[in-house]
């Protein structure tokens, strides 16, 4: 078990990548996408990456200002995993055509959602699972694994035509 204020370091680390990525995400958006400016889909699918920085950068700011304050981190991380839901499931129901990693990946970013939630619902869970780790250090887990998820749709999205980037 780490202390308070390693976590708490950790998670200020998080918030800065995070944010740091959404920036560089930005910058992708306005070069890659900027002459699809009108299409729904495209401004949907660069949304929907951007949420998997900033989400993970809420949780992680909100979650370092009081390491004591355990109603703090748990109703930022639930209110911000039912963010993170409501995003994947309104771009999964869209009726845009998807490609197979695009979809895998949103699908473990819904896993990672409902786990952030769960932990953030029931804390004990940590303990009755037997992870050997505080609640707020799985949570840590689940939102390192948000961004790679994130970075790596990031990647479809810049790598792939623009008729399928990251769909």
């Amino acid at each position: 078990m780490l202390a308070a204020a390693d976590i708490d370091r950790f998670y200020q680390a998080v918030s800065t990548v995070s944010f740091t990525l959404l920036g560089l995400w930005w910058v992708v958006v306005q070069l890659k996408y900027k002459g699809d400016e009108g299409d729904p889909r495209r401004q949907r699918h660069a949304y929907a990456i951007a949420l998997f920085f900033l989400l993970p950068g809420v949780m992680g700011m909100l979650s370092a200002i009081n390491s004591d304050l355990s109603a703090l981190w748990r109703v930022s991380f639930g209110v911000t995993a039912a963010l993170g839901l409501l995003e994947i499931a309104l771009y999964r129901f869209s009726g845009d055509v998807y490609t197979r990693g695009a979809v895998a990946l949103r699908a473990f970013g819904f896993v990672l959602y409902v786990l952030i939630a769960a932990f953030a619902i029931r804390p004990e869970l940590a303990g009755d699972l037997g992870l050997g780790m505080t609640p707020r250090e799985v949570e840590a887990v689940f939102l390192g694994l948000l961004i790679v998820v994130g970075v790596n749709l990031a990647w479809f999205g810049i790598t792939e035509s623009s008729e399928t980037a990251g769909a």
